[in-house]
């Protein structure tokens, strides 16, 4: 058991809090002094049932998986359940036709890389929402896998949220080095093989570039962008491994603040729809010949004699069918004097279009001068009078001739 959990330790990349890894090498350390750990009784999963909250309908019942403590993929013994075994129960729990969500109960500042994918897969692939419960931590790894469920509910405003960030502990000798004993520790590559472990062996030597590059960098972009798709309200500044408070974090890394009985509620209106259709299944199942169904996807297959019982069972007589020719016919009429209004209205824009336009061009033309005045004279409408020596002219000539 300490083998396998020693390799998980040392073998990957961690995503965990600082008070966590700081509570991690005590552990460690008591594991290499050859300390014996007592598993913890508590139990991994449980079901909220309308025995403990009437809401939930009878014969239905909510899934509660505990995530406490350091995550890793596989079960190390000592109580330390593995992610692996945290995603079998959900899957196995989604399957339960009686099932109807999910709560992810959280206590962890998170662990191993590679405890997430797992966890993750899972969440996803339920048919029922998943709802996660922070009742305590739920930092970097953890907040990794958390951010996958429907809705992040903390339970106090000062639990603990967000570390996220990529880190990597190195414990040996240098590739050449002498020990408080005197012996020597070496480390000797074949021919053809320099650059094998060159990420550790540099930074055994100080030198962290080809670590961060090949290991911690790929891994933490790839953190920090699942992040952002899983929670899009996420802040770039929160991205940078800080913890926070959980009432810092509302509306970005967490989605509210309540207790397990509100964590119950929000399974529930998250379930409703799937409720429903349980139920609908259950009633087709209680007639004679669809005692067998059973539903694929969200849907089910009938055959002919199945779907002539569902009609008589709900009531597809002749007068049930009159009623919906009427209502089809009324709802037809209706959709025919709406678009002969939509008509109407739309000739009415055109010709008011058209009215406009005319007024438009009417106001752009130049405006005619004004007839020249001549007080009256008759003769002034022969011909251009307005010189008035040329009128006095006119004038006398109409008068007496040449």
């Amino acid at each position: 058991m300490r083998i396998s959990l020693l390799n998980q330790i040392f073998r990957e990349p961690w995503m965990i809090d600082p008070v966590t890894a700081a509570a991690q090498r005590q552990v460690l350390y008591g594991f290499l002094m050859g300390l014996e750990f007592t598993p913890e009784n508590e139990e991994v999963q449980g079901y909220v049932t309308h025995k403990q909250s009437p809401k939930v309908p009878q014969g239905r019942k909510i899934n509660v998986v505990n995530m406490e403590g350091t995550m890793l993929r596989d079960d190390a013994g000592c109580g330390m359940v593995g992610t692996r075994t945290l995603a079998h129960r959900l899957r196995e729990a989604d399957e339960d036709p009686n099932v109807i969500g999910h709560i992810l109960r959280i206590d962890s500042g998170g662990g191993a890389a590679n405890s997430v994918p797992d966890l993750a897969e899972a969440i996803q692939a339920c048919q029922k929402p998943v709802v996660a419960f922070v009742d305590g931590f739920m930092c970097s790894a953890a907040m990794y896998a958390g951010s996958y469920c429907r809705h992040i509910m903390a339970n106090r405003e000062d639990n603990r949220v967000g570390c996220i960030g990529t880190m990597i502990q190195i414990a040996d000798y240098p590739r050449q080095a002498k020990d408080s004993m005197g012996q020597v520790h070496l480390r000797i590559y074949a021919d053809g093989s320099e650059e094998k472990n060159d990420e550790f062996e540099s930074a055994l030597e100080n030198d962290f570039k080809l670590v961060k590059e090949r290991i911690l960098n790929p891994a933490n972009e790839k953190f920090k962008a699942d992040i952002r798709h899983n929670r899009p309200a996420t802040r770039d500044d929160q991205l940078k491994g800080r913890t926070y408070m959980a009432k810092d974090a509302l509306g970005t890394l967490i989605d509210s603040i309540g207790d397990f009985a509100a964590a119950v509620d929000k399974v529930l209106e998250l379930s409703n729809i799937n409720i429903q259709k349980m139920e609908e299944l259950n009633n087709l199942q209680a007639l004679p010949t669809c005692h067998d169904l059973q539903m694929v996807d969200g849907s089910v297959s009938l055959n002919q004699e199945q779907l002539n019982e569902i009609d008589t069972a709900i009531g597809t007589g002749t007068a049930n069918a009159n009623a919906v020719t009427e209502k089809d016919s009324t709802i037809a009429q209706l959709q025919n004097e709406n678009a002969s209004l939509r008509s109407q209205n739309e000739a009415q824009a055109t010709k008011i279009a058209d009215l406009q336009r005319t007024i438009t061009e009417l106001n752009s033309k130049p405006q005619a001068p004004a007839p020249a005045a001549h007080n009256g004279n008759p003769i002034a409408e022969k011909g251009d009078n307005d010189n008035p020596e040329d009128y006095c002219n006119q004038l006398m000539e109409e008068l007496y001739g040449k």
